[in-house]
């Protein structure tokens, strides 16, 4: 056989394929992702979100530059905002390249945030977000009270409804 060595003719076929878009995905900076669950204060799960007191409808990724403060790039964002049942969340490559704190907050079904000491989060973790990449955090744990409604009288069970 002559003419192309096999090399050369997987190259050739691999190639395209390698050069091709990735997706029909946008990259217009990084990415964040996170996932968190959902706790009572004495450490039971809470399975639904409704079941928390007051009820969490959402979480919200906060990030703050290190850099300019002022640069907060989820603020008023859907794209930053997921809802609490869903237990795992991502932005869009959309995350100017750079250092940032970043933490998650609960927020009500009014869309109003749920305060610090009425739902407990972690303090802000310090990470980079790199150009075309997903930056990952570790799961966030949430704290807060079981409604009443969910509330069981056995302690060793997780505060569920129904």
């Amino acid at each position: 056989m002559t003419g192309t060595p096999i090399a050369a003719m997987v190259l050739g076929l691999a190639l395209p394929a390698l050069l091709a878009p990735a997706g029909c995905v946008d990259i217009n900076g990084g990415a964040v992702e996170v996932a968190w669950a959902v706790f009572t204060r004495d450490g039971r799960a809470i399975s639904d979100c409704a079941c928390a007191d007051p009820s969490i409808a959402y979480v919200r990724l906060n990030l703050v530059s290190e850099a300019a403060a002022a640069a907060q790039p989820c603020t008023g964002l859907d794209a930053c905002r997921f809802g609490c049942n869903r237990k795992i969340g991502a932005t869009p490559f959309m995350i100017q390249p750079g250092r940032y704190l970043m933490s998650l907050v609960a927020v009500g079904a009014d869309g109003a945030d749920l305060a610090d000491g009425v739902v407990e989060s972690p303090a802000p973790q310090s990470r980079d977000v790199v150009f075309g990449q997903p930056t990952e955090l570790e799961a966030y744990t949430l704290h807060t009270n079981c409604s009443m409604q969910c509330n069981s009288t056995d302690l060793t069970k997780p505060c569920t409804g129904g």
